[in-house]
């Protein structure tokens, strides 16, 4: 009988604990969500509203069907960067003719300040295709499969040779690209964007299906688009925020339903009203100005969201959550002051 009843007692202990658990599981935690900010580029273009595209050279050093591929993409680029006027080339080439001044046949580095004369301040971009080259490779393996055959009680295992063959293709590019002054030669910026894409197919018993390389050749000028992008105009990317929940909290519940319906300030609000509620513990409090921190920085306000991560710290000095807030967001402000510059 005792036995039982001790037993009993530890079922209960063990119910309670895992009972707690539970509470603390739900009851405090994390919910994350993606948002959407902006950042710098990596060149600051500003007091340029014009930019054309040059010379794009294959790499021999002559104008192929791939270097004409890239001048229509990096071309593409900036217009949808919607920042610059974008230029014609064909308009410039023919702008050189008229007034009679050198030219070798494509707008290059040297006759970039005779242009310059004509149309003022603006960027050139040159490149030369580095590497565009395409490399497949294929291999075999020899398998067994086992097989059992024949009727119940009478079956054998059979031996079934079998081939898988393999195909693999990979596709390199790389662009280096230049910007430069068009009224003074100087280079603004100087970078070699790389792309790669591979993919690998397999049949068994037969031959490998083909490979599509031009779709590997696309997607890697996709990749060097966006590279180019990022180069010359600000972007937009997708971070994720990890809010802290709390049962203490729920104005963070209500403003991640805010931000998901885009009422951004409304949500907030409601961060920062969480910071001022009374009777809060201090871990609690610590998560509420790290919330509103967290809303602050990626809303565009990093050096508020430095001091509301420091308020947290303050509260829970051994957060590592907190102490990794504080520098991640003095990087924050340091990008928000190249934005700003650059507008």
């Amino acid at each position: 009988m005792l036995q039982k009843i001790t037993f009993l007692r530890r079922r209960i202990v063990v119910l309670v604990i895992m009972l707690s658990m539970l509470f603390l599981l739900f009851g405090c935690g994390t919910s994350a969500m993606m948002l959407t900010v902006k950042r710098p580029a990596e060149v600051n273009l500003k007091g340029y509203s014009k930019i054309a595209i040059g010379d794009i050279a294959g790499p021999n050093g002559r104008v192929n069907q791939h270097a004409r591929d890239m001048a229509d993409v990096l071309t593409s680029t900036l217009f949808d960067t919607k920042k610059f006027e974008v230029l014609d080339r064909q308009n410039l080439s023919k702008l050189m003719q008229e007034q009679k001044l050198s030219m070798s046949g494509l707008i290059d580095e040297s006759s970039a300040v005779e242009l310059g004369k004509i149309i003022g301040s603006a960027v050139l971009v040159f490149g030369r295709l580095q590497k565009d080259s395409y490399k497949e490779s294929s291999s075999k393996k020899d398998w067994v499969e086992k097989k059992k055959k024949g009727k119940k009680g009478h079956k054998r295992t059979v031996r079934i040779n079998h081939t898988t063959y393999y195909r693999e293709g990979d596709y390199k590019l790389s662009l280096n690209v230049k910007l430069v002054d068009i009224q003074t030669a100087k280079i603004l910026a100087a970078k070699t964007l790389s792309a790669e894409a591979t993919k690998s197919v397999s049949e068994t018993d037969a031959a490998a299906p083909s490979i599509d390389r031009d779709k590997l050749y696309n997607k890697c000028m996709k990749n060097i688009k966006k590279q180019f992008k990022k180069l010359v105009a600000p972007y937009k990317v997708k971070v994720k925020a990890e809010f802290l929940t709390d049962d203490a909290l729920p104005e963070v519940k209500a403003a991640l339903v805010q931000f998901k319906i885009k009422e951004w300030d409304a949500g907030v609000e409601l961060l920062k009203n969480a910071t001022t509620k009374g009777g809060l513990k201090p871990k609690v409090q610590a998560k509420a100005f790290y919330n509103y921190g967290l809303a602050k920085m990626y809303g565009g306000e990093p050096a508020e969201a430095v001091e509301l991560f420091k308020k947290a710290m303050s509260l829970k000095p051994d957060s590592s959550r907190y102490q990794k807030a504080i520098l991640k967001a003095k990087e924050e402000v340091q990008k928000n002051e190249k934005l700003k510059a650059q507008s």
